[in-house]
């Protein structure tokens, strides 16, 4: 399984969690964006979709 960390390349609220003192399992979902916070921002409507399954399971399961 290859492993991409993203988190030191923008940002979201889970940074805070990352970089907090205290050890916490957590893990980021998001769908991918090009041209994140500006007028051109664009996000393809199937991952969006993907996504949105993602947390739905996710929200039953836990």
């Amino acid at each position: 399984m290859s492993w991409k960390e993203v988190e030191a390349y923008g940002g979201s609220d889970g940074r805070e969690i990352q970089f907090s003192p205290y050890a916490i399992d957590w893990c980021f979902i998001g769908a991918a964006e090009d041209h994140v916070h500006s007028p051109d921002e664009k996000v393809s409507l199937k991952d969006l979709d993907s996504m949105i399954q993602v947390y739905r399971y996710l929200m039953d399961a836990l």
